[in-house]
């Protein structure tokens, strides 16, 4: 791979960024009061649901539901004694997990508050569209992996001189999870290096960002991935994602290790309804957190640890060099929202180019040239030789 200079007028694209909503202890989660209130008999009084509501049953939920809330071994503890109860205690849900998380999430209208491009203000939920990860449903700009470039869903965010550098503010009503991510990635658990967490009421902060662009030589798709050491997007994978991506293929592997040690996954992991993975009800759920597989430590990347994962996932050709150059943050009494903004702190004056440097033809070339310098062969000789061995023969034998 190497560098080439852009020239002046050469225009680049913003990345890509995710919000993910996370959860927040001092957060009031009605939706999910509502859910427990109506788990229980409805011919009870108002009195005696809330003597009988559980705080055990509500903390479980919110564990299986924000990821970040959970903690190692505490993923079923909280609801074993609600399980099969005699003494009319409320039971603990045991299955079908997918169905709470849609109830208690924020829906995009209700996370979203204010949304802007280059001072001009965009419809947040026109252009920030779900997309299930490893972190439960988060919304991404500008996402491969539900919408293509030519849709008219997909924001024009080029940077360039005439452009200028590019600037996004976004503002959540949620204790959220900022993720700034190249087109064809989405946000992971295990992939934190540009994952910003927005914890605080009133939380008000800038990013300032350097993109490093990469070019492909048209001849690198005849190339085998295992030589290029890379993948097109639009490559064909085993992905149950609409374009392969290093977060993707990672999100796949670690599905993959939960379904061999646990015979089911974690239900951020299915994809949509043409995902047929089984689904971890409460002992399934049980069984990953037993094996640290509901929210494994970075350290399980590595191939060479005994309990690694192997995953033997490439980077994609496309992907940018995304650094953070600046960072900073304030807390503003004055809101309960949060807000971000993401900026380029300059317009990049190079990008990498990877190039292919020898094609099969050129083998043949080579070969070629080889047979001719030391041997004096070359195509001709082919010819000629085809010629004295069939048509010269047959003449010989015509004359006879």
């Amino acid at each position: 791979m190497g560098v080439v200079s852009l020239h002046p007028t050469e225009t680049l694209f913003f990345p890509s960024a995710g919000i993910c909503e996370m959860g927040y202890t001092k957060e009031e989660y009605k939706e999910l009061e509502k859910l427990i209130y109506e788990m229980m008999d409805p011919m009870l009084t108002q009195d005696e649901k809330e003597d009988k509501y559980s705080y055990d049953i509500e903390d479980f939920l919110l564990r299986v539901v924000f990821h970040n809330l959970y903690n190692f071994g505490s993923m079923t503890t909280y609801c074993m004694q609600y399980i099969n109860c005699t003494n009319g205690c409320l039971e603990c849900p045991m299955k079908n997990y997918q169905k709470y998380a849609d109830r208690v999430r924020a829906s995009c209208k209700k996370l979203f508050t204010h949304c802007e491009w280059n001072g001009v203000e965009i419809d947040c939920c026109k252009y920030f569209k779900p997309v299930r990860t490893t972190l439960g449903t988060c919304y991404i700009v500008n996402s491969l992996q539900v919408i293509d470039k030519d849709s008219k869903d997909w924001l024009d965010m080029t940077v360039g001189m005439r452009q200028g550098n590019g600037n996004l503010n976004l503002t959540v009503t949620k204790s959220s999870s900022l993720y700034i991510l190249n087109e064809e990635d989405i946000p992971h658990i295990l992939l934190t290096t540009l994952n910003f967490p927005q914890i605080p009421e009133g939380y008000d902060g800038e990013l300032l960002l350097s993109v490093q662009d990469v070019t492909n030589d048209p001849y690198l798709r005849n190339i085998d991935p295992a030589q290029r050491k890379c993948v097109f997007p639009d490559e064909p994978s085993k992905s149950a994602y609409r374009k392969y991506s290093y977060s993707t293929c990672v999100t796949e592997c670690l599905k993959k290790a939960q379904i061999k040690i646990c015979n089911c996954t974690h239900y951020n992991l299915i994809v949509d309804d043409n995902d047929k993975s089984p689904e971890c009800d409460f002992y399934g759920l049980g069984c990953l957190d037993k094996n640290e597989l509901l929210f494994p430590q970075t350290i399980i990347m590595q191939p060479w640890r005994a309990d690694g994962l192997d995953c033997t996932c490439m980077p994609s050709c496309n992907e940018k060099q995304i650094n953070v150059i600046g960072r900073s943050s304030k807390i503003r009494d004055s809101t309960s929202d949060r807000s971000v903004s993401i900026r380029l702190q300059t317009l990049s004056t190079q990008k990498y180019f990877r190039q292919a440097v020898r094609e099969k033809i050129d083998v043949v070339v080579s070969v070629g040239g080889i047979l001719g310098l030391f041997m004096g062969a070359s195509i001709l000789s082919f010819f000629e030789l085809l010629y004295f061995f069939t048509l010269r023969t047959l003449k010989q034998r015509n004359a006879q």
